[in-house]
């Protein structure tokens, strides 16, 4: 039986692919403009852009990782346009000396060398630049606001308010407030950086969207049916990835997080909102039900609460793992709320 890659893993390879895609669209461009348009030249081109894509894709997860995260927006993108444009220009001016050189025209180090001196490594130092810059405030920008709501403000789907049936579930760290006095300031908020680039890959996997970030918790949403129960593989995932990463939190922090969640499903409203800043909002009870469910974990006793409402969504075998809380009376609802918890996410007392 295949085994399937740890969702962090997983995530990290998925990360590949927009870095593979612009060096492919690199490579067209850069044939489009300079040489003979043949699929053979279209061929070398592209093979060349996806091999300094996906070098620049495994340096950016890797060892750039950390340094760029701590740049500021204009300064990662200074970075990235400055060394990915330069190496770019000389790994063009290594790859195109190979043919004069077989051709018996020059040793290959002077062909490289009467490259780099002739306009030929200008022009194309200059198009890298032009190229790289734009790629890199494009991607800059598309992960502030998100890939799917970049997609929606293109497309201007949620220009008008619009009712759908959507899924959130409210995850929030155990013990916030005592750890973040423990830590201090800097070393929770690092804290809880590493905790949300490490659950972001299973929102990823299972097909949901951060919709936002407040404070310690991340609201995930899906906002389709919910006939596929990916909630419920999301929070799996979510607590897969963090046990698998548990000794780097210890390490780091001298804890391993410990969180709950709660998951509700109805109709809400999504639209656009904002002038000076675009942003895509849900509006509706089911956020605050969801919310306050969430809030009820400790109480319950489970890592993960439900509503009746979201338990139709998983398949019969699935659902004998939750178990009948019975209805909870939540702050802000005139009507009690049928709550089933996750039988595998029961907390011990004590």
């Amino acid at each position: 039986m295949a085994t399937s890659l740890p969702t962090k893993v997983r995530h990290r390879l998925e990360g590949l692919l927009p870095f593979i895609v612009t060096g492919l669209l690199f490579g067209l461009l850069y044939n489009t403009l300079f040489y003979p348009r043949t699929p053979v030249e279209y061929l070398e081109a592209a093979s060349i852009g996806v091999i300094l894509g996906t070098a620049a894709g495994l340096a950016e997860l890797t060892v750039l990782k950390q340094w760029l995260q701590r740049r500021s927006f204009a300064q990662a993108v200074l970075a990235r346009t400055l060394g990915y444009s330069l190496l770019v220009a000389i790994s063009l001016s290594l790859v195109l000396s190979i043919e004069p050189a077989t051709l018996g025209e020059c040793q290959y180090l002077e062909c490289v060398g009467e490259y780099i001196a002739g306009p030929l490594f200008l022009r194309d130092l200059v198009f890298s630049t032009l190229f790289v810059g734009f790629a890199a405030i494009s991607g800059q920008a598309i992960l502030l606001i998100g890939t799917r709501n970049f997609t929606r403000l293109i497309s201007g789907r949620y220009q008008k308010p619009r009712e759908i049936r959507a899924t959130f579930m409210f995850v929030d760290i155990r013990g916030s407030t005592g750890l973040a006095e423990k830590l201090g300031h800097e070393l929770y908020s690092g804290f809880l950086r590493d905790f949300f680039e490490d659950v972001s890959g299973a929102v990823h996997a299972a097909k949901g969207e951060v919709y936002q970030y407040v404070g310690d918790e991340v609201v995930v949403v899906w906002p389709t049916p919910t006939g596929s129960g990916r909630w419920l593989a999301c929070f799996n995932a979510m607590r897969e990835v963090v046990a698998a990463e548990g000794r780097e939190y210890r390490d780091k922090y001298g804890v391993v997080p410990e969180f709950k969640a709660g998951v509700h499903a109805g109709e809400v409203i999504v639209t656009e909102v904002g002038t000076l800043r675009k942003e895509y909002v849900y509006h509706g009870d089911v956020l605050n039900t969801a919310a306050r469910i969430q809030a009820k974990c400790n109480e319950a006793g489970y890592d993960l609460l439900v509503s009746n409402a979201v338990l139709a969504s998983l398949e019969p075998d699935l659902r004998t793992q939750f178990v009948p809380i019975g209805e909870m009376e939540l702050r802000g609802r005139s009507e009690p709320v049928e709550v089933l918890g996750l039988l595998s996410s029961r907390v011990e007392a004590g």
